[in-house]
């Protein structure tokens, strides 16, 4: 079988435009040998006019003329015919391409599908996108090209056979060589082709996360791993390439092979038909000769077409699984993996980046953590531009250790690029931020922002990002100063709860909860928080307050904060106000 199965499914509701590309193919080659027999003809013609030039004295070279009329009609009816072989084509793969997108869209918006904790947004992206593309290439090119080679090739042989069977014979056997002995190379062929695609929608997924998570990734100086972990991914990809590459080239030499025996066979038959000797000799049988010699080169045409079209759909054939894990199957049956193939996680991302991260191994050492005493902001200024207003202006605080400190502003005010500020994302004034004396450095803070990126993986996981030595006692302490411990306990797989990319699989209260938990896990001088109870009812937010009021003994601890149990619960407040920081030890909820 020439064509996948699976793949010839997807035309169910395009057969008609499927057929009649198919016929326009068979139509076009068809062409190729009615324009040989002109092309005979003429050559035939020339030869006798170059034998008996007396007899053609007067007509010059008349009897050409309807010959070469021939093959120049047959060139021109090809190219009407080829025109409109690629507007139906084109058709024919925009509406699978559509189809096949819009089912795949449609089946990843399911709600199971969205908090399924397996899916990885880059490799479903790389389905819809490339993947599909592929499809859309084998289908409007490589099957319509296998079904005229399995029509025209047994009809053209019969024709030869019926003039000369000796030689529709060699060109038999050449042709079941060429288009049979790469298949002897099919199973390794669709084997490397598939680790191919497997690299690539690995790469494509982790390029995705990282793009989404390269906030958190900074803040957690995962950076240079993940940059490491991508180039390592290239690098798999490359190798799997120049695999099937190599593959491909063996199964291309096994096709030419075939078609260079059988025209080597026709050219000798040739060559012994013009000494006289032979099934093609005879008076009057040059024409036949050069006729029967054209037609064996237009035998391996389609073979030769179809190998063409077999490179440029190959990716359609090995998407073909990821299509199917993306959308599952017409007839609900995934496409099996090859044996020994595993489908890759973020699970091993995330654990790879907790292997190597060189973090401090626990906070139960009483020296994991440079106990701070006081954070110093020194008339710090920053506006984005020279023309726009100052965000901060000569803005002065001390943030002590031992208690909870909330920053307050309205909207817009600038607290968020105060964090970006203290987070080193935006630049400020040499010693203008000073940690006990010392100028702040990026990897003196944690931070939990609002929009807190969970890889995909288990709880356990995501926690030994930032801590791979810590204890599982530890990971219990932190998420119940988090808020989350009672309640993950009655979950039951606990820490080995899997979590969807982004965490889309917990409610935003549980995510909130558990950035923190990590937050609180990278042993950080200075933790920083934005709006840590936005998501929470006041029970919740409550458990959380008071978890960070014990942690606050141990690091300077400043969040933005709106909601009044926030405020309520803090120890000093400073209020951001026309880029001003004012201090305030008496929560102002009722203001603001």
């Amino acid at each position: 079988m020439l064509v996948n199965k699976r793949l010839l499914q997807m035309t169910s509701g395009h057969r008609g435009p499927l057929f009649g590309v198919t016929a326009l193919l068979c139509a076009t080659t068809a062409s190729y040998w009615l324009q040989a027999w002109f092309l005979a003809q003429a050559l035939a013609a020339l030869v006798l006019m170059a034998r008996e030039p007396a007899a053609h004295d007067d007509g010059m070279y008349g009897p050409l003329v309807p010959y070469l009329v021939g093959v120049l009609a047959c060139g021109v009816g090809r190219l009407v015919l080829q025109q409109l072989h690629a507007r139906l084509a084109s058709s024919l793969g925009s509406g699978v391409r559509l189809h096949v997108r819009r089912s795949l869209a449609h089946r990843l918006l399911q709600p199971e599908r969205l908090r399924d904790t397996s899916e990885r947004s880059g490799a479903r992206r790389l389905a819809l996108s490339e993947g599909v593309d592929g499809v859309d290439t084998y289908i409007s090119q490589y099957i319509p090209h296998a079904f005229q080679l399995q029509i025209v090739v047994p009809a053209l042989l019969l024709w030869i056979a019926w003039l000369n069977p000796l030689l529709a014979l060699a060109l038999a056997l050449a042709v079941a060589v060429a288009v049979g002995a790469p298949k002897l190379w099919s199973k390794v062929l669709a084997k490397r082709g598939q680790h191919h695609w497997d690299s690539y929608e690995a790469l494509s997924a982790d390029f995705l996360e990282a793009l989404q998570g390269m906030r958190t990734l900074k803040i957690l100086h995962a950076v240079p791993r993940t940059r490491a972990r991508l180039n390592n991914r290239s690098q798999q990809l490359h190798r799997a390439t120049v695999s099937t590459m190599r593959t491909s080239l063996v199964d291309t030499a096994l096709a030419d092979f075939g078609i260079q025996a059988g025209l080597l066979a026709a050219a000798a038959m040739a060559a012994i038909a013009a000494m006289g000797q032979g099934p093609l000799a005879g008076p009057g049988s040059a024409g036949m000769t050069y006729f029967l010699l054209m037609l064996s080169s237009e035998v391996f045409r389609p073979v030769r077409d179809l190998a063409r079209q077999w490179h440029a759909g190959y990716l359609g054939l090995s998407a073909l699984g990821s299509i199917d894990a993306a959308g599952g199957a017409d007839d609900g049956k995934p496409t099996p993996r090859w044996e020994g193939q595993q489908a890759d996680s973020g699970l091993e991302k995330v654990h790879e980046l907790a292997t190597i991260h060189k973090a401090p191994t626990s906070p139960d050492d009483a020296n994991a953590l440079d106990r701070p005493e006081t954070l110093t902001l020194d008339r710090v200024s920053f506006r984005y531009s020279d023309a726009d207003p100052w965000v901060l202006h000569q803005a002065s605080a001390r943030i002590r250790r031992g208690g909870l400190t909330a920053l307050a502003g309205v909207s817009g005010a600038g607290k968020s690029t105060l964090f970006d500020l203290l987070l080193g994302f935006l630049p400020v004034g040499e010693n203008r931020i000073r940690l006990d004396g010392r100028p702040l450095r990026p990897s003196d803070v944690s931070v939990v922002s609002q929009r807190s990126y969970l890889f995909p993986g288990t709880i356990r996981e995501n926690l030994r990002v930032v801590a791979p030595a810590a204890s599982e006692a530890h990971f219990w302490s932190v998420l119940d100063a988090a808020g989350l411990g009672e309640e993950l306990r009655q979950w039951p797989e606990g820490l080995d709860t899997v979590l969807s990319e982004g965490g889309g699989s917990v409610s935003g209260g549980q995510l909130q909860r558990l950035a923190i938990a990590r937050a609180l896990l990278v042993d950080r001088p200075v933790l920083l928080l934005d709006e840590p109870t936005s998501a929470l009812n006041a029970e919740l937010a409550g458990l959380v307050l008071a978890g960070l009021r014990r942690v606050s003994s141990q690091r300077i601890v400043l969040m933005i904060a709106h909601r009044p149990e926030a405020l309520a619960a803090a120890d000093t407040v400073l209020r951001l106000s026309e880029g001003q920081l004012l201090t305030t030890r008496q929560p102002e909820a009722a203001t603001l």
